[in-house]
């Protein structure tokens, strides 16, 4: 798999959002780092990106790939799903500096592509909960 970006979020209320209210609504915090994705490169390898480029152990982003490569819940995932690449903030200070000393430096899973399609967070939790990975709650 290669480094895929995730998509454009628009703010609620703009006009490309019309209508996305409309049904069964699901709603999650939105955390304020920077933003991280990790995906299974093949041969026991993680690839690690940021929000626009790949990343490297030389050229890192807020030190995420390093984190990321010595995680073994998070490699086993990988290993185990092999077609899943997993799209979240890396909690490091950027504009909110006030989160709990406890939260910074850790990955929070907000969303999990397969295949080229979201996963619905129903579908995704339980894999993410066995691993002990981290990931926003839904909150309704």
């Amino acid at each position: 798999m290669s480094f895929t970006k995730y998509m454009h979020l628009e703010r609620y209320g703009n006009e490309e959002v019309d209508g996305i209210d409309v049904g069964v609504v699901h709603i999650f915090p939105k955390l304020d780092g920077t933003n991280a994705s990790i995906w299974y490169e093949g041969m026991g390898e993680i690839g690690c990106g940021s929000r626009n480029r790949t990343l490297s152990l030389d050229k890192d982003n807020a030190g995420f790939m390093n984190w990321a490569v010595g995680q073994d819940n998070v490699q086993s995932y990988m290993v185990a799903h092999p077609d899943h690449i997993l799209y979240g903030e890396w909690l490091v200070p950027h504009s909110l500096t006030t989160y709990r000393d406890d939260a910074w430096r850790k990955f929070y899973v907000f969303d999990v592509m397969k295949e080229g399609q979201y996963l619905h967070y129903n579908e995704y939790k339980d894999d993410i909960d066995e691993y002990g990975i981290d990931y926003i709650p839904c909150m309704t």
